[in-house]
């Protein structure tokens, strides 16, 4: 079937987009006056224990993936949303939760077959796969990826939100201490995300805390330690599975919203950056949709030793920008609380903000393509001009 539908949309002049969770905030996988492919029926999950691998269909959503990925005794590093698209989140970089001790999404790619510019089914060779770890769906449509898992049956995870009844002191606290503790040393079975948030208690800045070990009682000292760093109102680390933890995340982010997301990558959370995010704390508005958080990549994730198309490797923080609401009437205001505090962190040593952003949270008008791939940026060109020169797939997220 693949070698029909795609010939017959080129030979038609038929442009198309592909998707699969669909939670782009741009919505670039609907494109107007095209066809959108939806492959979430392409969702087999074989896992392979002995080899520690496992393969995973185009379509396979996250939450899917780490239910079977449980049921063997594995997980695999992932985002924190449950309903984004594995293949997608993973090809495009794929920063979240377990990276600090297995690494980034794309980092974790073996073997992928894909659908090329001339609709045949093909298994990616070395230089396509160096493409797909990073470049996503530039080449073709991937409708299948090998992928490493890991040996993991428990570990203890959880919400920790702080007192931040003085939502600044809190969060000055939380970071000095944090940098005091990386200066001495952070295990890499400790993965932390850091967000301010609009729960039941109100605006409160807290941390999802992961310790991706089964040694609970060294995951015990840990959250101690976290938890010193400022007054806790609130904690649900306890032992779980990822796969259940996940499900709880579902809290975190609406099913649907209306929005957008801004995103840069900086290099150090310096005590410059700390103000700007106290400053813009205190201002974020009310909405339970309306976020602010950030990744880490740290110095400690294992570097990898396959090729990639991800140009900025050593360690920095993703901040995550997230003017999402659920009522439209409340959308400018949100939209320029994040557009401010954007500009605000901009205004920071220059020295300290990278080239690169994520390309999926990107809005497309802030995307540098030369910036976010670096030295790789003309072997993209160069394998795109090989393996797509009519540009079929001139919709994918990766645009030349």
């Amino acid at each position: 079937m693949s070698q029909v539908w795609l010939p017959s949309l080129k030979n038609n002049s038929l442009a198309f987009s592909v998707r699969v969770g669909g939670s782009d905030m741009f919505n670039r996988f609907h494109v107007k006056d095209t066809v959108t492919i939806d492959l979430r029926e392409i969702a087999h999950i074989n896992v392979d224990r002995e080899s520690q691998t496992a393969r995973i269909g185009g379509g396979v959503i996250i939450s899917d993936l780490l239910r079977v990925l449980d049921e063997h005794g594995m997980v695999a590093p992932h985002p924190i949303i449950s309903s984004v698209g594995f293949v997608g989140w993973a090809t495009h970089g794929g920063y979240g939760l377990l990276s600090s001790e297995y690494g980034m999404g794309a980092e974790q790619i073996l073997q992928a077959k894909i659908v090329g510019a001339d609709g045949a089914v093909r298994d990616a060779d070395e230089d396509m796969l160096t493409v797909i770890r990073g470049g996503g769906g530039a080449l073709g449509v991937i409708v299948e990826l090998t992928v490493r898992v890991y040996p993991l049956t428990q570990l203890l995870a959880g919400f920790i939100v702080y007192d931040s009844e003085d939502l600044p002191m809190t969060i000055r606290r939380y970071n000095d201490a944090y940098r005091q503790q990386k200066e001495a040393g952070i295990p890499k079975e400790l993965n932390l995300f850091q967000s301010v948030t609009n729960g039941p208690i109100g605006k409160a800045m807290g941390v999802i805390f992961v310790w991706a070990s089964s040694d609970f009682d060294a995951g015990q000292k840990w959250l101690s330690i976290v938890s010193s760093w400022s007054p806790v109102a609130m904690s649900t680390v306890a032992p779980t599975t990822m796969s259940v933890f996940n499900e709880s995340t579902k809290t975190i982010a609406p099913q649907s919203a209306y929005g957008k997301s801004l995103t840069l990558s900086l290099r150090e959370l310096t005590p410059e950056v700390v103000e700007i995010i106290c400053k813009h704390a205190s201002f974020q508005p009310n909405s339970p949709a309306t976020i602010f958080g950030m990744h880490e990549l740290r110095g400690c994730a294992p570097q990898p030793p396959l090729n990639t198309l991800i140009a900025h490797r050593h360690p920095h923080f993703v901040m995550e920008l997230l003017p999402t609401v659920r009522d439209p009437d409340l959308l400018d205001a949100a939209v320029a609380w994040a557009h401010e505090f954007y500009e605000d962190l901009m205004k920071t040593d220059p020295a300290n903000i990278m080239a690169s952003t994520y390309l999926p949270l990107t809005e497309p008008g802030k995307v540098n393509m030369k910036g976010i791939f670096g030295d790789k940026y003309e072997f993209l060109k160069v394998m795109k001009h090989r393996h797509d020169p009519d540009n079929v797939f001139k919709h994918a997220l990766v645009r030349l």
